[in-house]
């Protein structure tokens, strides 16, 4: 029972998060150049180019954050995006070629994606901002000053030794991660 209830509520989590997408997809089919069989075999269709945009998106995007400490935060960003728009738009012609219970025009389908990676884009640079703000945040904490001093003079290990018996009333796993963190970098 308690499967169930736990299936349940995550099927319905999934559909608020997606109903907005849902939404402003179907106001840009309604406008543009679409013909479908049934309104839910257009729904189908959106919930099925999500669920392979997002499955193909996975692999892009574990490539794209591998290869973006090779270049700046803002062209990253802007490579993320092309790479998203690319992905997003092959995976929708993919679709319509084999689907043919809904036809949609060229020109539709290239605002459909670039809405859909500008969506990307904005969520994309706004968990970089709040990673970077965190990090900001991070770097006022005595600890992370202390050990910054630390590593520049003595090995991790001896950092971590040194840190938990100045700051005894910080989880020594803390700080163990903080050193790596630093040590890392």
């Amino acid at each position: 029972m308690s499967r169930l209830v736990s299936s349940v509520s995550l099927v319905f989590l999934a559909l608020l998060l997606v109903l907005p997408l849902l939404m402003i997809d179907g106001l840009i089919l309604s406008v543009g150049d679409v013909s479908y069989d049934s309104f839910v075999g257009c729904l189908v269709f959106l919930l099925c180019f999500y669920l392979a945009s997002l499955l193909v998106s996975v692999i892009f995007d574990g490539t794209m954050r591998a290869f973006g400490g090779l270049f700046k935060r803002p062209i990253s960003n802007v490579l993320f995006a092309v790479v998203n728009f690319w992905v997003s738009l092959s995976v929708l012609l993919w679709m319509d070629l084999y689907i043919e219970s809904i036809t949609i025009s060229l020109a539709t389908k290239i605002v459909l994606v670039s809405v859909h990676t500008v969506l990307f884009y904005l969520i994309h640079r706004s968990g970089d901002s709040t990673a970077s703000s965190s990090e900001d945040n991070a770097q006022h904490d005595p600890i992370v000053q202390e050990a910054m001093c630390l590593l520049e003079d003595e090995d991790p290990v001896k950092c971590v030794e040194t840190l938990c018996l100045r700051f005894p009333d910080r989880l020594k796993k803390d700080i163990i991660r903080i050193v790596h963190r630093l040590h890392s970098n």
